[in-house]
């Protein structure tokens, strides 16, 4: 019985830290797909890897706490298995907020590139994609109502 718990307890948790979107240069989310967006050529002047902090959901809190609670309070009924359920819910809830965090953090590049034609330089962050920009690409900005990208120059970004 307390295996049952435990498995079923593990199986909350991962499946509720596994829901990441990607923020890469070749990745559409389904909101921005037929929309309009204004292109731009660049030359690519500097990159810095970044870390991207993504915010937890309290998908993975939640969970934790559920399972924490389930596998400390197995002794329901008594003072102990009260006590140890509140603890294993506290526990479980940082273990799941970690874990939901972790699941998320993605690597990013900031990127410095200058319009072409002009003096205008600018600055974009976005995820590590499979081919990453490098200084001296030739880019695209993909510019939309709520979102902007950097592309390489003969990239197929829609495949």
């Amino acid at each position: 019985m307390k295996m049952t718990t435990t498995l079923m307890a593990l199986a909350i948790v991962l499946l509720a830290t596994g829901c990441a979107s990607s923020m890469k240069q070749s990745t559409y989310q389904t909101g921005a797909v037929q929309h309009k967006m204004r292109v731009t050529l660049a030359t690519v002047l500097d990159v810095r890897e970044v870390d991207i902090e993504v915010k937890a959901s309290g998908a993975g809190a939640a969970a934790g706490t559920a399972a924490g609670a389930v596998m400390a309070g197995n002794n329901s009924g008594t003072n102990r298995g009260i006590v140890s359920g509140i603890a294993g819910a506290l526990v479980g809830g940082i273990a799941g907020t970690l874990a939901d965090k972790a699941a998320n953090a993605k690597k990013g590049q900031e990127i410095v590139y200058r319009i072409d034609g002009t003096n205008e330089t600018q600055a974009l962050v976005q995820e590590v994609d499979d081919d990453p920009i490098r200084v001296g690409d030739r880019v695209r900005l993909m510019e939309g109502s709520f979102s902007a990208r950097l592309v390489k120059l003969g990239k197929t970004v829609m495949q």
